[in-house]
């Protein structure tokens, strides 16, 4: 197997059925071993069966392509673009919710492709690298926010002067309170307050909650931790 790259895949022959099976069997394991991961490091969160079987999948599926493209159009630039043809016919039918997601999709997709061309065990080596350093970072929680600064958003009506009404219950339950936006809702009738804060402590959230809704009038209120750009 030392030798897979340079005689068994030679782009002059096609290759063995038996060697095309050692590829796809690696393929088939290291897809389990990406999908595993890939369950792992969402333990406490949801995780999609439907991509945890995708990712089983793309590493055989890519490996079975690319062993059969590159001995038909051999070690050229048409080789380079018929791997990079391989590539464009993955679609996502939705958007992944999940920005982790797509890595791990390109993560099967090496995996399937170095098996392809015969580098099983750089393959091998190379998931076995990324799945340790992803149960590292998720071990150490490597750029875990900081679940004291929230997003707070505050209905108000028309009628209030919200200008300084909220300093008080602010200045009590936070530690920085920075009004970010502010814009009309319900046709105007509304407005709706944008502020990032840093609360004192984050067992007092439905006490802080209840202070602000006896002064806009228990119109609606949002805190959230969730990381996204105000809208």
């Amino acid at each position: 197997m030392t030798n897979l790259t340079s005689t068994i895949f030679s782009t002059t022959t096609t290759p063995e059925l038996g060697t095309i099976l050692i590829a796809i069997l690696v393929a088939v394991v290291l897809g389990i071993a990406i999908s595993a991961t890939y369950m792992l490091t969402h333990d406490k969160e949801f995780h999609s069966k439907s991509h945890a079987l995708t990712l089983v999948m793309l590493p055989p599926i890519i490996s079975m392509i690319v062993a059969l493209i590159i001995p038909i159009v051999g070690n050229n630039l048409a080789s380079a673009f018929s791997i990079a043809g391989v590539f464009t016919i993955i679609r996502f039918r939705s958007v992944p919710t999940d920005p982790r997601d797509v890595a791990y999709v390109t993560l099967a997709l090496a995996a399937g492709l170095s098996c392809g061309l015969g580098y099983i065990y750089i393959g091998m080596i190379f998931v076995a690298i990324m799945a340790l350093l992803l149960f590292i970072l998720r071990l150490v929680n490597f750029a875990q926010p900081n679940k004291k600064i929230m997003l707070l958003k505050i209905t108000v009506p028309e009628d209030l002067n919200f200008e300084g009404a909220f300093d008080e219950i602010l200045e009590k339950y936070t530690i920085t309170a920075n009004l970010q936006k502010v814009k009309t809702a319900d046709f105007g009738s509304l407005f709706e307050l944008s502020y990032k804060v840093t609360l004192r402590d984050t067992e007092t959230r439905k006490a802080f909650i209840d202070e602000l809704r006896t002064i806009n009038g228990n119109l609606n209120i949002m805190l959230t931790q969730k990381d996204y750009e105000i809208a």
